[in-house]
């Protein structure tokens, strides 16, 4: 059984050099995807800005043989991972995972991810479950259900024509198994203006309001702080901190943020904001209901 990886190597100085090293060992090759520019969910930061991830970061690793570097200038998310996909494909290897340079994985859940790897030769697609993690390692997000334990939309995708990204990471068949292997997940784990450039050029740039989700619930976060995601609010109640023993990566992403207190408008406008996506979110439980879902 033969194992690649791709990971995309934009705006993740901070996570890219511990997440390579953390996952070299694991795999047999390592496809980076690194383009040239933004993806193009907003135009703008498209035509103004490179990529601030220097290319000679990846320079240490290239001595191992595993690493291979993909260069593009990719218009969407799912074309950067297709176009690693394919290479794992030509190249012959059985499984390619999904691992972004801000995804970590224990010891401990690397075994068993290589063990249900080898003897589920019949399944196409897996998913994990995952730790989101919001500010710094030391808070975690809870769901609409209060749990601190999710489900990402893919880790794992066979190697196989016909097989491709469909939708950002979603891949193009929907019948795969969940793996209960927590990965931690630390895309939220960032200084303010790291933060400001991940929303000027991911693949959600254009699917909510960036700044005031900025201005009022990234940088007037408190324990506190209500419906944190940025594009579907209500699956993140708060963050808390977390209640479980740490891995040893974590002490990299122990970011202290400085609290700032809201003015009274702010205030305001927050409780305006919850109450509309609650109102929301009613709504279409309602919705659901009527038609039997």
């Amino acid at each position: 059984m033969q194992i690649a990886a791709h990971m995309l190597a934009y705006n993740v100085d901070r996570y890219l050099p511990s997440a390579i090293a953390s996952l070299l060992p694991h795999v047999d090759k390592l496809f980076v995807a690194y383009p040239s520019r933004p993806f193009n969910y907003i135009a703008s930061s498209r035509v103004s800005l490179g990529n601030p991830t220097p290319i000679s970061i990846l320079d240490p690793f290239l001595a191992s043989g595993k690493l291979e570097i993909v260069h593009g200038d990719w218009e969407r998310e799912e074309q950067t991972r297709n176009a690693c996909l394919e290479r794992a494909e030509a190249q012959g290897f059985d499984w390619l995972l999904t691992i972004d340079a801000d995804e970590f994985y224990s010891r401990q859940s690397w075994e068993q991810i290589r063990s249900y790897l080898s003897d589920h030769t019949n399944v196409q697609v897996i998913a994990t479950t995952w730790y989101n993690f919001y500010k710094s390692a030391h808070y975690v997000a809870v769901d609409q259900y209060g749990g601190i334990k999710s489900t990402n939309a893919n880790f794992a995708i066979r190697c196989q024509r016909g097989l491709r990204f469909a939708d950002r990471r979603i891949p193009s068949t929907r019948e795969g198994v969940i793996l209960d292997t927590p990965c931690y997940h630390y895309g939220y784990v960032m200084t303010d203006e790291e933060m400001l450039t991940k929303l000027k050029t991911w693949s959600h740039a254009g699917d909510f309001d960036t700044m005031r989700w900025f201005r009022l619930k990234w940088l007037g976060w408190r324990e506190s702080t209500q419906h944190i995601h940025p594009t579907w609010p209500i699956c993140w109640r708060r963050a808390i901190r977390f209640p479980l023993p740490q891995p040893d990566f974590a002490h990299d992403f122990a970011i202290e943020h400085p609290y700032v207190q809201p003015r009274p408008r702010e205030r305001w406008q927050e409780t305006w904001y919850d109450a509309r996506f609650v109102g929301m979110e009613r709504a279409r439980l309602a919705r659901n209901r009527v038609l039997g879902r």
